[in-house]
């Protein structure tokens, strides 16, 4: 059990509107959630990111927004406001090429005087308050140290950390050294990100980091989406839980989608993740489902299994 704020990251095509209020009612435990990030693209706001702020979403829902220059923060920062919202995570930690390949992300490290000019002009905003998400650098761990001055000197709530460097994406070992250089060297609280897939290493990181505001999660959440209920020391739900979960799931996004196929492409990835100690064969059936009625066939034959395996020990 940790008594730190948890927070659960912002992935793309998987933590959207729909996810995040299904989550929050069936299974819980996370303090604050993120949208995945808005942005600008060929020079105007994308529409589904911005359907993301919807007036009666969460109340501890925080917008994160993908700068490429102190323009499009500040314009970004404005339509978030619009809608109601007044505190802002600025993305300086993507690790995508399609991303980079636009300048922005954890990227903008390779051009530090453009991360500089984000960072006033965040500074000069003062009718929002700001929080940012970073990794240590993008082609090394140490790239941060270019600019942690610029980062103390800018108002923040925090700064939440992934301990790799962009060009790794999610591969190799979190760099727990330099993530340690730059708590230190941070006057900000930071909030710990990379690779928390159990309730044994939160406890290891705020042994080791005992100042820490917090704990992100992200991809362990979708491979155990009790996994914030456990760090909380909330009670632990079955799979009956998982499977009025997963109804609404499948009935939410049916509403706004047409055709079996658009639905499934919808679905499955989240069996990307999703329950990684079955049996391979019965995730490989879901995945390949090309009708919906496959596919639902296919997750209660996994569910079954998993129900026979826990009354069995």
């Amino acid at each position: 059990m940790i008594d730190k704020e948890l927070y659960l990251a912002p992935l793309q095509g998987y933590t959207d509107i729909v996810f995040r209020r299904l989550f929050a009612s069936y299974f819980g435990g996370v303090d604050f959630y993120y949208t995945p990030f808005i942005r600008i693209e060929r020079g105007d706001f994308r529409q589904r990111d911005l359907r993301e702020l919807a007036a009666d979403e969460l109340d501890n829902l925080v917008p994160q927004i993908l700068p490429a220059n102190a323009d499009e923060l500040n314009r970004l920062t404005d339509v978030v406001c619009e809608n109601g919202y007044k505190r802002i995570d600025v993305n300086i930690g993507c690790p995508f090429p399609p991303i980079a390949a636009h300048g922005k992300g954890c990227v903008l490290f390779n051009y530090p005087d453009r991360l500089r000019e984000i960072l006033s002009a965040m500074a000069n905003r003062t009718d929002v308050e700001y929080s940012m998400k970073i990794r240590l650098g993008f082609t090394s761990s140490d790239q941060w140290r270019e600019v942690v001055d610029n980062i103390n000197d800018t108002p923040l709530r925090h700064v939440t950390v992934h301990a790799r460097y962009g060009k790794q994406q999610y591969k190799g070992e979190c760099d727990m050294a330099a993530f340690g250089q730059f708590v230190e060297a941070c006057k900000h609280k930071v909030i710990y990100n990379g690779d928390i897939r159990s309730v044994e290493k939160a406890e290891e990181i705020c042994r080791q980091f005992p100042t820490l505001l917090g704990i992100m999660v992200g991809r362990g959440v979708l491979s155990d989406l009790s996994l914030a209920r456990k760090m909380k020391g909330l009670e632990e739900l079955d799979t009956n839980n998982f499977r009025r979960f997963h109804s609404e799931l499948v009935d939410a996004h049916q509403q706004h989608m047409s055709g079996d196929k658009q639905l499934l492409g919808k679905l499955q990835p989240y069996w990307e993740y999703l329950y990684p100690e079955a049996e391979h064969k019965l995730r490989k059936n879901i995945m390949k489902a090309n009708k919906l009625d496959v596919y639902l066939n296919s997750v209660a034959q996994l569910l079954r299994v998993i129900d026979q395996k826990d009354k069995q020990e």
